[in-house]
């Protein structure tokens, strides 16, 4: 089947109390690779491919406002958490809970003081956010990318608590999820988003989550993107994620990471 084929659509990953937006059309291939890499917990066929964390990730947060879990995040510094423009509302007062991978239950619970949107962001471009937290927690934080760790084709590891189902549908899992693959440009075109399609589709719940790549440089694993787009129904198994490398200049200019 050719891409002029099969419209698919790229849609924001939603959070838990809107699983239905507007999708923005887009031409692309059938298909994905489903490829593996090395697994970071239990395989479990019964999700949108890929697994449950078991393996403790301290960095992981679940961002909350009055309504419950909003969306999967990530801690890269004693005061900040980044996560997904879109999943954020100005208007509303949010928490995240940090290092548990249980979005509900465990870790350390710290209100948001402070939401810095990207001044040029206008989904899918830039669709990042930083959160001031209301105090220092000081963790294993999420270590950020530079433009010298990413490559094409390198192996990949998203994580998020999005919705187990191809149609985007809940409930959503209690536990942690991840997807292993490597990054690619078969689907995505959007400037200073870095493609990954894995064993793994991204559904909502899993925005502004994160996207770990092997360095190019060293081989460990880095904060490479924070998701932004997801494909309807999620069998083709790919996510777009706004880029780290490319924001580090106005990353450090909020935070002084």
């Amino acid at each position: 089947m050719s891409s002029q084929s099969l419209a698919l659509r790229w849609q924001t990953l939603l959070s838990v109390t809107a699983l239905a937006l507007a999708a923005v059309a887009f031409v692309g291939p059938a298909h994905a690779d489903d490829t593996a890499s090395v697994h970071h917990g239990e395989a479990a066929p019964d999700i949108v491919g890929g697994g449950t964390v078991t393996e403790p990730k301290p960095w992981i947060a679940a961002l909350h406002n009055e309504n419950g879990f909003t969306c999967t995040a990530a801690h890269i510094g004693a005061e900040w958490v980044v996560t997904a423009a879109h999943c954020l509302a100005l208007d509303r007062d949010y928490t995240v809970r940090i290092g548990s991978l249980s979005r509900s239950n465990g870790g350390t619970v710290i209100a948001v003081a402070e939401i810095h949107h990207h001044p040029q962001y206008s989904w899918p471009d830039n669709d990042i956010s930083l959160l001031r937290l209301s105090r220092p927690h000081h963790n294993t934080y999420a270590p950020m990318a530079t433009a010298a760790d990413v490559s094409l084709g390198q192996a990949s590891t998203i994580y998020g608590w999005g919705s187990e189902n191809l149609d985007w549908s809940g409930p959503l899992p209690e536990q942690l999820k991840y997807s292993d693959g490597h990054t690619t440009t078969d689907y995505c075109s959007t400037p200073n988003v870095i493609c990954m399609v894995g064993d793994g589709g991204v559904a909502g719940g899993d925005s502004g989550g994160p996207g770990f790549v092997a360095s190019a440089v060293t081989g460990e694993y880095v904060l490479a993107g924070v998701c932004a787009i997801g494909h309807q129904p999620a069998g083709t198994r790919w996510g777009g994620y706004t880029s780290i490398p490319a924001n580090a200049d106005w990353i450090n200019e909020i935070t002084g990471l």
